[in-house]
């Protein structure tokens, strides 16, 4: 076998890359189980009346058009988490595979120097 083969298939082992799909969605419903769980975790606490529940939370709303604290809210605001969790971990995936290949290229390059 072709020592350039060999160092490509060695490489190519010890740098896996991501499954772009498979990551985006993965990363979408996490995102939207953590922003639903904040949320709903928020609504099941007991509160004194009069007393507002999860200002902090709550300022997403400025953020995410008809997110709040509410059950209502944990729905709308899972939708953007499943959005936005999807866009990162798309290019989070993107950007692994891009450095993976241009990793790859260049110790390709540099063993076939290497050999000569």
């Amino acid at each position: 076998m072709n020592r350039a083969v060999q160092d490509h298939e060695i490489l190519s082992a010890v740098f896996a890359k991501m499954d772009v799909p498979a990551m985006t969605v993965a990363a979408g419903v996490l995102c939207s189980l953590l922003l639903f769980m904040a949320t709903a975790t928020l609504l099941l606490q007991t509160v004194p009346e009069g007393y507002p529940v999860g200002p902090h939370l709550a300022a997403l709303g400025d953020y995410l058009p008809g997110y709040e604290v509410t059950w209502r809210g944990a729905f709308i605001g899972a939708l953007y988490g499943f959005l936005l969790g999807a866009i990162g971990g798309f290019f989070v995936a993107v950007y692994w595979n891009l450095t993976h290949y241009v990793a790859l290229g260049v110790m390709l390059i540099s063993s076939a120097e290497l050999a000569d």
